[in-house]
């Protein structure tokens, strides 16, 4: 698996903040500490809670109802107290299987799976099939990125927001 060329990053971290929806570098890192606040409750088991997203953050409560709502329309999953309970990782069975110190917790596609030991500052162990021929791909993905795969031929490809990618192609009902 070959590293990214620099400028592939950045140009792939460009097309991601430019799709967040945030007007400005600072909403960027509130929703990044926000996202990142909510997968590691998912993390450690807990479902969220919009009033614990506002301690989190120091905002209001009715700011983080309004959070919840649009995260909710998103098609993020939730209980049916409205908690959070998957974001990119879940404790729903999907086919992409990601522990952390032995708890077994599944990501919603392949990619999410990478990202989520980069914002949680945690090592992983990866199972994800691969989507051409079906055969497992085994990864150990720590904060810096990948550390380890098998198979040794093993590749993933992304598709840049906004450049082919469907909102029916994405998230918790994603076919990869």
């Amino acid at each position: 698996m070959e590293k990214a060329r620099s400028g592939d990053f950045e140009t792939a971290l460009h097309a991601w903040e430019s799709s967040s929806g945030a007007s400005t570098k600072e909403e960027a890192r509130r929703r990044a500490k926000a996202y990142t606040f909510l997968l590691r409750r998912i993390a450690e088991g807990y479902p969220a809670s919009a009033d614990e997203l506002a301690l989190e953050l120091g905002i209001t409560s009715r700011d983080a109802s309004e959070v919840f709502r649009g995260l909710q329309a998103s098609g993020m999953e939730f209980d049916e107290d409205g908690h959070l309970t998957g974001a990119a990782l879940t404790a729903r069975k999907t086919p992409h299987r990601i522990s952390f110190t032995g708890k077994e917790l599944f990501a919603w596609c392949a990619l999410d799976a990478l990202f989520i030991p980069g914002l949680l500052d945690e090592v992983a162990e990866v199972r994800s099939p691969c989507a051409a021929s079906g055969d497992e791909i085994r990864l150990r993905v720590g904060p810096r990125g990948v550390e380890t795969f098998e198979p040794s031929g093993a590749v993933i490809s992304v598709v840049l927001p906004g450049l082919g990618c469907s909102p029916g192609e994405t998230g918790p009902a994603s076919p990869t």
